[in-house]
Parts: structure tokens; C-alpha cells; sequence
């Protein structure tokens, strides 16, 4: 008895960890999820993170090499930027969705975010789909 109910709890917990494996993958992989994870990278100033959220068109950079050459690019310009915002308003202390509107394959998610001296802004971050399906931060203005 005492192996069938260890047997039993064992299951449990493995179905619980799949589920929650699953429904975390599942979620990142919408607009919300991805303009939560670029607005955690902003917050734990991991630009290298963010850049890795972006679309980059293959058209446009053909080899893999500029694509990462353009990251790079990216990563130091974001960080000069952020450190100009953490200079004006602070770091960011917190974050939230307000809105998401999404058509086919673009999407805008309205973020509420709050930052350390407590100033408090509204930005809208734009995604669309990459070739695989992907919601990736556009880059395009």
C-alpha cells in the first residue's frame, strides 16, 4: 500500500511539473508573454535577452552573421538608452499589461510600468510573427 501511494504522488508531481513547463513555453509565445520577458530583460538590464526577443528580417541581413552583427548593434544602443532612462526616471520597479491588441501577425501590448523613483509610464511595445510562427518585438518603426 505504502508504494502504491508513493507511486501515486509520484505521478502527481510529475504531471504538475510537465503542466507547469507547458503552460509557461505555451504563454511566452504570445504577445503578452514576449512584451513581459523583453520588459524582465529591460528590468534586469540583460540587453543581450531583449536583443534575442527582437525580429530581424533574413532579407535584409542574408547571413547569420550580420543578423548577430545587428544584436550587437542593438545591445549597445539599448543600453545607452536605458542608462539615459535610468538617469531621468529610474530603474524599472514593476510592470503590468494594460492592453493587447493583436491582428494576423502584428500585435501592439500596452505596458503600465512603474519605475523606481515611482514616475509612471505607458509604452507600447509592437511585435509581429517571425517565419516560424514566433512573436518577436518589431524593430521597424
Amino acid at each position: 500500500m505504502k508504494k502504491f501511494l508513493f507511486f501515486v504522488v509520484a505521478i502527481v508531481a510529475v504531471v504538475l511539473v510537465a503542466l507547469a513547463v507547458l503552460g509557461s513555453c505555451g504563454s511566452s509565445n504570445s504577445p503578452k508573454g514576449v512584451a513581459k520577458q523583453s520588459m524582465e530583460c529591460l528590468k534586469n538590464k540583460d540587453f543581450k535577452g531583449y536583443t534575442d526577443l527582437m525580429y530581424f528580417s533574413k532579407k535584409d541581413l542574408e547571413t547569420p552573421e550580420k543578423v548577430q552583427s545587428e544584436k550587437e548593434s542593438y545591445q549597445e544602443l539599448l543600453q545607452k538608452a536605458f542608462a539615459q532612462r535610468t538617469e531621468d526616471k529610474g530603474d524599472i520597479k514593476d510592470y503590468n499589461v494594460v492592453e493587447q491588441l493583436v491582428e494576423d501577425s502584428a500585435a501592439v501590448v500596452k505596458m503600465a510600468v512603474v519605475s523606481t523613483t515611482d514616475k509612471k509610464d505607458t509604452i507600447d511595445i509592437k511585435l509581429r510573427k517571425d517565419d516560424h510562427g514566433d512573436w518577436k518585438i518589431d524593430t521597424k518603426k
